[in-house]
């Protein structure tokens, strides 16, 4: 079993966050964000909306009155919904995940195959390995306090093993040196398997999500020095200053660092707008550009009509797996020290990130 067990971190587990590969982490992100179940039941697969049975649509044939996002990513839901291939060309669903949360906005899943074909023409070699969206109507979802109205998604870094291969990726906490381990008993380092990220890989996934106009990004949960690292990537290879710009507004760090992997949310559309679509500050001025451009404004959700889950603490959580498994190996105990560092929420004084 790896890092995940430890239940830490936010994991690509298959009810969270986050069929799982291992007990899994704790996340809990900010107002915009979510708390995860340590050990969610696994949910029931819902069946697929009326007019998809026969197999997944080509979402290219397809247009925004595919899907429709009603309310929140917190209390909101789906009254049609677009399924993401199970693969497509630089991209693959996490194998370890239920296929029944796969579901989203037609805008969100063409996002995640456009720019996941475009990161991987400019570096062919490795895939992205998409973990969660939402059900295929929506609504609540073990694991995750958002992720309700298909307009989220949990995507893993791109990783490398030392030598510069490709890395099956999975949900593996990213230090400050660009550095993780898959710890996988946590009780020896006999089996511990050392990988990077793969920045180049993540900045063109990112840099083709953003620089798109079409996609309307709201919010990229991420933690603050993968964060640094992209950005640098992003300039080292002459990045649109605009795309840098945005992108850098977009990345944050919330309360749960996002260490393991990034949390991407999009803007209502338009049309999801005049459908009671509600979206969470910050509602950027170039947005607010679009949005006008279009006729219509956004709605930003209230407070929450249902208090959120009770989140463990992440050292409850080590107790608790202390507890399962014994003492854990040096090597992981140094790993948790060292990750106190950066596990909280970060003062930047950014405008949109404070």
């Amino acid at each position: 079993m790896s890092c995940l067990m430890l239940g830490l971190v936010a994991c690509d587990r298959a009810p969270a966050a986050e069929a799982p590969e291992a007990p899994a982490p704790v996340v809990a992100e900010s107002p915009q964000s979510e708390p995860t179940d340590p050990d969610p039941p696994e949910p029931e697969p819902l069946p697929e909306p009326a007019g998809m049975s026969g197999g997944d649509p080509d979402p290219s044939t397809l247009d925004g009155s595919a899907s429709a996002s009603v309310g929140s990513p917190t209390q909101g839901h789906l009254t049609s919904s677009v399924p993401l291939p199970i693969s497509g060309p630089g991209y693959v669903f996490n194998p370890r995940k239920d296929p029944s949360r796969r579901y989203g906005t037609w805008e969100l899943v063409r996002a995640i195959i456009d720019a996941s074909a475009a990161a991987q023409e400019a570096h062919p070699g490795n895939t992205l390995v998409v973990g969660d969206l939402s059900l295929a109507a929506g609504g609540d979802i073990n694991g995750h306090a958002s992720h309700r109205a298909g307009r989220d998604v949990d995507v893993m870094f791109y990783l490398q093993n030392p030598d510069g291969t490709p890395f099956d990726a999975k949900a593996i906490p990213i230090e400050p040196d660009g550095t993780g381990v898959d710890y996988k008993d946590l009780t020896t380092a006999d089996d511990d398997v050392h990988v990077r990220i793969d920045v180049p890989r993540t900045w063109a996934f990112i840099g083709a999500l953003v620089g798109d106009d079409r996609n309307h990004v709201g919010r990229i949960f991420v933690v603050e020095h993968v964060r640094t690292m992209l950005l640098e990537e992003g300039a080292r290879v002459g990045a649109d200053e605009a795309v840098l710009e945005r992108v850098g507004h977009l990345m944050c760090q919330p309360k749960f660092p996002h260490d393991d992997h990034m949390h991407i949310r999009l803007f209502c559309s338009p049309d999801d707008i005049a459908a009671g679509c509600l979206d969470t500050a910050p509602i950027f001025p170039w947005h607010k550009k679009f949005l006008k451009s279009a006729g219509v404004s956004a709605t930003l959700a209230g407070a929450r009509s249902t208090p959120r889950p009770k989140l463990t603490s992440t050292k409850d959580a080590a107790q608790k797996k202390r507890d399962e498994v014994g003492a854990f190996d040096p090597a992981v105990d140094g790993f948790l020290q060292r990750r106190k560092a950066w596990a909280r929420k970060p003062k930047t004084g950014r405008k949109y990130c404070r």
